[in-house]
């Protein structure tokens, strides 16, 4: 079964949603093996021990995003979609000190990722898209 969208991504749109992607998965994997070996950083101490919660946050709004817009969802929903993600960000790092360290540093890192993955959506929105003819 071929799955029909209703618009198709530019070239540009395409290029950038992977480099994202790839900077995303980047940032979490150098993350995760700083762990192991504290030598490796990605900018400095402070960056390195938020920069996971930025990473993962974007691409999580990023790739639910970007397949939304492609179908056609409204992009209210798409704005509605990572205001919920601010505030379960925002939760999760306060409120929720049974399931993680309360650390309102992250949650702003998280803000951040879902920032940079609400503005590549909103250009992806205005000028990255053709509409298909079914």
């Amino acid at each position: 079964m071929k799955i029909i969208y209703k618009y198709s991504p530019k070239n540009l749109t395409i290029i950038s949603f992977r480099i994202l992607i790839c900077i995303g998965m980047l940032l979490t994997i150098i993350r995760w093996v700083s762990v192991f070996n504290n030598n490796i950083l990605v900018f400095t101490k402070e960056i390195n021990s938020h920069i996971s919660n930025l990473s993962l946050s974007m691409i999580l709004y990023l790739g639910i995003g970007y397949l939304w817009l492609l179908f056609g969802v409204k992009f209210s929903v798409i704005i509605i979609l990572g205001t919920l993600l601010i505030i379960a960000n925002i939760i999760c790092e306060t409120l929720l000190g049974f399931i993680n360290t309360p650390d309102i540093v992250d949650a702003i890192y998280g803000i951040i990722g879902i920032t940079i993955a609400f503005i590549f959506l909103f250009l992806t929105k205005k000028y990255g898209l053709i509409q298909n003819e079914y």
